[in-house]
């Protein structure tokens, strides 16, 4: 079983994409790894009750999402979506690293570490089946 890593913020468009990909690579079993990263607003005081709060935000948006979706394996982590990547890519190994939009602007030097995954760039407006 191949497996991927697709950090998300649960945006229809970007779960619509997910699904299209997978849709494409409907001849190998895939077990995606989906994560999605959250936060707190600027200026709001960091504390227990906040904490608890955006986690239980961010897993409702993530439910909710996954519900577009199949064979996914949901995850929140607390960072921005260009930490959590790094954070997975270092932890973990992946067959293919699913990148859309919001982590569009990688440096390519990270992503040049990472040779061992394919990487895909997945958006609305050029949409591809090449890697990247």
């Amino acid at each position: 079983m191949k497996t991927a890593c697709f950090i998300t913020n649960c945006s229809v468009d970007s779960a619509l994409t997910l699904r299209r990909w997978v849709d494409t690579h409907s001849d190998e079993t895939i077990r995606i790894t989906v994560v999605h990263p959250y936060g707190v607003d600027a200026g709001i005081t960091l504390n227990k009750e906040t904490c608890r709060t955006a986690k239980q935000q961010a897993t409702a948006r993530l439910d909710h999402w996954l519900a577009m979706l199949r064979n996914a394996k949901p995850e929140t982590l607390f960072s921005s979506p260009e930490l959590a990547l790094k954070m997975y890519l270092l932890l973990r190994y992946y067959d293919y690293v699913l990148v859309d939009d919001q982590l569009a602007d990688l440096p390519a030097d990270f992503l040049a570490t990472h040779k061992t995954s394919t990487l895909y760039r997945l958006n609305d407006h050029s949409y591809s089946l090449q890697p990247a």
